[in-house]
C-alpha cells in the first residue's frame, strides 16, 4: 500500500512538470523587476498625483511633464559625465589589466602568486573605508571635483578584479599557439596582439562590460569627491530633485529611467559575455 496521498501525488506531478521551472523563473523575474515597473509608472504621474493619498499605481492622467523637467535640468550634463567617466575608466583599466594578466599567466616569475594575492587583498578592504585616505590624497593633488580624480579612484577599485578575470581566460589559452607564433617570427608583443587578444575577445569584452557597469552605477565616491554638476555623474545628479522640504518623486522616477535604460539595454545584449567572464575568471592560483 502506497504511503503517498492523492494531494502529494498532485504536488509531485506539478513539481516535475516541464513548465514548472519556467513558471517559477517568471514569478521571480516579475518580483525582481517590479520596482522598475513601478518607477516607470510613477514617472508618468504629475507632481501633484505623486503626492496623492491613497497612492495610485497607474497614473490617472499620464503626462510627460516630469521628463521635460528632467531634460531641462542638469541631468543631461551629468549623464554625459557618466558616459565619459565610464568609457575612459574602462579603456584605462583594460590597457593596464590586459598586459598585466597576460604576463602573470604566461610568464610567471618567482613571487607572481604573491603579486596576485596583493591584488586580491586590495579588494578585501571595504571601499567605504578608503573614503578618508582617498579624500586626503585627492585634496593634496588638487583633484577634488575633477574628472581625473574620479577616474583614478574608479581605476583603483576595478583594476584588481579585472586582472583576475582576464587572467582566468589567459590561463586557458594554449601556450603552444604562442610558441608557434614566436617560431614563425612574431615577437612576444606581436603574438599577444595578433593571436591571444582576438582569441580571448569574450574575456576582454566581459571585463570591459563589468568595469563599465560598475563605473556607471557608482554613487558613494562621486558623492564625496564632487561638488558641481560639471563633474558629477548621473548617480549624484539625481539629487537636484531632492529638496529640503519636498522630494519630487515623479521626477526622481524619470531620472531613474534615464539612468537605468542604458545599463539595462547594455546588459541584455552583453549578458553572455558577463556570465562567461565571471565563470571562466573564477580560477585558482
Amino acid at each position: 500500500m502506497s504511503s503517498t496521498t492523492p494531494k502529494s501525488n498532485i504536488l509531485i506531478r506539478i513539481i516535475e512538470h516541464k513548465f514548472t521551472p519556467y513558471l517559477v523563473t517568471l514569478v521571480f523575474a516579475l518580483f525582481m523587476i517590479s520596482p522598475i515597473i513601478l518607477m516607470l509608472l510613477n514617472s508618468f504621474k504629475s507632481i501633484a498625483e505623486a503626492f496623492a493619498w491613497p497612492p495610485t499605481i497607474f497614473p490617472t492622467v499620464p503626462t510627460f511633464e516630469t521628463y521635460l523637467r528632467v531634460l531641462r535640468s542638469a541631468v543631461p550634463l551629468t549623464m554625459r559625465n557618466s558616459v565619459m567617466l565610464s568609457l575612459i575608466t574602462t579603456s584605462l583599466v583594460l590597457a593596464i589589466a590586459l598586459p598585466t594578466a597576460y604576463a602573470l599567466s604566461k610568464y610567471p616569475f618567482r613571487g607572481s602568486k604573491i603579486v596576485l594575492l596583493f591584488y586580491l587583498a586590495s579588494r578585501i578592504v571595504p571601499p567605504v573605508s578608503l573614503l578618508v585616505p582617498f579624500y586626503i590624497m585627492l585634496s593634496t593633488l588638487r583633484l577634488i571635483d575633477t574628472h581625473l580624480g574620479l577616474i583614478l579612484v574608479y581605476t583603483y577599485i576595478t583594476l584588481p578584479i579585472i586582472i583576475w578575470v582576464i587572467k582566468g581566460f589567459f590561463d586557458e589559452f594554449p601556450k603552444d599557439l604562442i610558441d608557434s607564433a614566436l617560431v614563425d617570427g612574431c615577437t612576444r608583443l606581436g603574438a599577444f596582439i595578433r593571436i591571444v587578444l582576438p582569441t580571448s575577445a569574450v574575456g576582454v569584452a566581459a571585463s570591459g562590460i563589468i568595469t563599465f557597469l560598475w563605473c556607471w552605477n557608482e554613487f558613494l565616491f562621486p558623492m564625496v569627491f564632487t561638488t558641481s554638476n560639471n563633474v558629477a555623474p548621473l548617480t549624484t545628479g539625481v539629487f537636484e530633485f531632492v529638496g529640503d522640504e519636498v522630494i519630487e518623486w515623479s521626477s526622481l522616477s524619470a531620472v531613474g529611467i534615464f539612468a537605468s535604460l542604458p545599463a539595462i539595454i547594455f546588459f541584455i545584449f552583453a549578458q553572455k559575455y558577463i556570465i562567461a567572464g565571471l565563470t571562466k575568471g573564477a580560477l585558482k592560483l
